[in-house]
C-alpha cells in the first residue's frame, strides 16, 4: 500500500508526511471457532496472533474480520472481541455494546445504506444488536433487520430512493495478516485485486504437496492457485520453520513465479505460556506410565502405524505403556476404524481421548512417560515441540519440519518404517537411561518460545514489508 504525500507537502515539493502503516491481523478463522472449545494446531497459533494484538498497546496494530457482504475487513465487533479473546485487551481497543437501543439504530442505518445485502449480512447485525446472544431476541431482531433491508430494496426498485450502496470506504495504509479460512476457503472476494495488501501465514503446503493424504474439496484442490495468487502479487509469507519457507519458495520456482519474500516467526510455546501463569510446569508422577500423541486423527497422522506397533507388542507378549491418543477425530480414518474394530483387544491399551482442554492437556505432558509424532508430513508438529516445552522426550518421524521442531535433539525414524517404531518404542519404554540421557538433552539445549517474542518477530516482519510500499 502506498503512502501518499499530504496535499501541502506534495504542492511545495518538500518531504514526505507520512503516519505509521496499520497493521492488521485478520480474526475471521477464529471466529469459527466454537467459543471454549481447545484450541489446537492452525487455530492455536492463529488466536495467539488475535490476542497477541489485541494486547498489544501499539494504536497501528488491528484486529479486524471479513465481512463478505460487504467485500471488505472491518474492525471487530464487541461481540466478536469477546468471542476470540483470550487474555487482556488494550484499553484503546476495548469495543464496548452501545445497548441494544443504539446498536439496532446502527443496524438500520447499515441496511439502508447496503440494501443488497445478503442474509449472512443481516445475521451478523442481529448478532451486533444482542451483543452476540442466540435465541427469540436475535431471531426477531434478524427478521425485524431483513424487513427494513427488503423494504429499502423495493423503495430503490420503484424509484422512491436512490440507491446509495456506499462505494468500499478509504481504508488506512497498511498491510493485513490474513487467517488460514481466507486462505483456503472459496470466496475469493477477500484478497482478488489487492492481495499486494495483504500478507499470508504460510504453515504449510500439503494440500499441494500431498493432496492424498487430505480430503477432496474444491478449496484443497484450488489450494496451490490461490498461494500463487498471492506471491504473484507481491504478498508476504510468515513460516513457522525453514523448511515450509525453503518448500514455499521451490514451488515457486516451479511455478514461474519469482521467490515470495519470508518472514520467519519462532513458534510460541503457547501451551508452556499458560501453564508457567498457572504454576503448573512441573512434573507429576503416575501410577501407570503412557505414550502420548498429541494431534488431530486423519490419515496424514499415522495414528494407524502406532495402532499396529501396540498391537505387534500384544502379539509379542511385549508389555508397552499406555497409548494415548490426544485429539479430535477427523478425515479419512476409515482404515484406522477398520484396523481397531478388527482388533478390539487393543482398546485395551490404547485410550482416544477427543478433544481436550488446555488444562487436561497439560496434565498429559505433565506426567506422559514420553511422546510420539510418526505423521508423514508436517509444517511444525506443535505436539513434537510440546514435548520438548514441558521436558519429554518423544520419538518423532523423518520429516523435516519435525526434526526442524524438535530442534534435532530426538529419535528419528522413517513414518513408514514399523519395525524401526517398534524397536525405538520398546528402547524408550524399557530403557530407563537411555530416556533419561534425551530428556538431560532438552533441559540442557532447549527453552521454550516466549509468545512476545514470537509476536515480535510477526510485528518487525509487517512493519519492514508495509515500508517497501512507500
Amino acid at each position: 500500500m502506498t503512502v501518499k504525500r499530504s496535499d501541502a507537502s506534495a504542492a511545495s515539493g518538500e518531504g514526505e508526511v507520512t503516519k505509521p502503516p496499520r497493521l492488521a491481523i485478520d480474526a475471521t478463522g477464529l471466529m469459527f471457532w466454537p467459543r471454549g472449545k481447545g484450541l489446537a494446531g492452525i487455530p492455536r497459533v492463529e488466536s495467539f496472533l488475535v490476542n497477541a494484538a489485541l494486547a498489544d498497546p501499539d494504536p497501528c496494530v488491528e484486529v479486524v474480520a471479513f465481512r463478505p457482504w460487504e467485500g471488505r475487513f472491518r474492525p471487530l465487533a464487541p461481540f466478536e472481541q469477546d468471542h476470540v479473546a483470550a487474555g487482556e485487551i488494550s484499553p484503546h481497543r476495548v469495543k464496548c455494546w452501545p445497548g441494544r437501543r443504539t446498536a439496532l439504530s446502527q443496524a438500520f442505518e447499515a441496511a439502508r445504506r447496503q440494501p443488497w445485502g445478503r442474509l449472512d449480512a443481516d445475521r451478523h447485525l442481529a448478532k451486533t444488536v444482542t451483543n452476540g446472544r442466540k435465541g427469540i431476541a436475535y431471531q426477531a431482531t434478524r427478521l425485524l433487520i431483513r424487513a427494513y433491508r427488503l423494504c429499502q430494496r423495493a423503495s430503490v426498485r420503484f424509484g422512491l430512493r436512490e440507491d446509495t450502496a456506499s462505494e468500499p470506504a478509504e481504508t488506512e495504509q497498511g498491510i493485513m495478516l490474513i487467517s488460514h479460512h481466507i486462505l483456503t476457503q472459496e470466496d475469493r472476494s477477500a484478497v482478488s485485486g489487492a492481495a499486494g495488501d495483504l500478507a499470508f501465514l504460510c504453515h504449510d503446503l500439503i494440500p499441494t504437496l500431498r493432496p492424498d493424504l487430505l480430503g477432496t474439496s474444491t478449496s484443497e484442490r484450488r489450494f496451490g492457485s490461490y498461494l500463487e495468487q498471492l506471491v504473484r502479487s507481491g504478498a508476504p509469507a510468515f513460516c513457522a520453520s525453514e523448511e515450509v519457507g525453503a518448500t514455499l519458495t521451490e514451488h515457486m520456482r516451479k511455478a514461474g513465479i519469482a521467490a515470495p519474500v519470508v518472514y520467519r516467526f519462532p513458534m510460541p510455546s503457547i501451551l508452556h505460556a499458560i501453564a508457567s501463569r498457572a504454576g503448573t510446569t512441573s512434573r507429576i508422577e503416575t501410577d501407570e506410565p503412557f505414550v502420548l500423541y498429541c494431534s488431530t486423527i486423519e490419515v496424514r497422522k499415522n495414528h494407524i502405524l502406532l495402532a499396529r506397533v501396540w498391537q505387534q507388542a500384544l502379539e509379542d507378549g511385549v508389555k508397552l505403556p499406555r497409548l494415548v491418543c490426544a485429539g479430535r477425530w477427523g478425515w479419512m480414518i476409515e482404515p484406522l476404524r477398520a484396523y481397531l474394530k478388527a482388533h478390539p483387544e487393543l482398546l485395551q491399551s490404547v485410550t482416544f481421548t477427543g478433544l481436550v482442554s488446555d488444562e487436561q492437556l497439560i496434565q498429559y505432558y505433565r506426567s506422559a512417560t514420553f511422546g510420539v509424532f510418526p505423521s508423514h508430513i508436517e509444517g511444525w508438529g506443535y505436539g513434537a515441540s510440546e514435548c520438548l516445552d514441558f521436558g519429554v522426550p518423544v520419538i518423532v518421524s523423518t520429516a523435516p519440519s519435525l526434526i526442524e521442531a524438535s530442534g534435532g535433539l530426538m529419535p528419528a525414524i522413517d513414518s513408514n518404517d514399523q519395525a524401526g517404531w517398534y524397536a525405538a518404542i520398546r528402547r524408550m519404554a524399557e530403557d530407563h537411561g537411555w530416556r533419561s540421557s534425551l530428556a538431560e538433552r532438552i533441559a540442557k539445549q532447549h527453552r521454550p518460545t516466549p509468545a512476545a517474542a514470537s509476536w515480535a518477530a510477526i510485528k518487525a516482519g509487517l512493519k519492514e514489508s508495509a515500508s517497501r510500499r512507500l
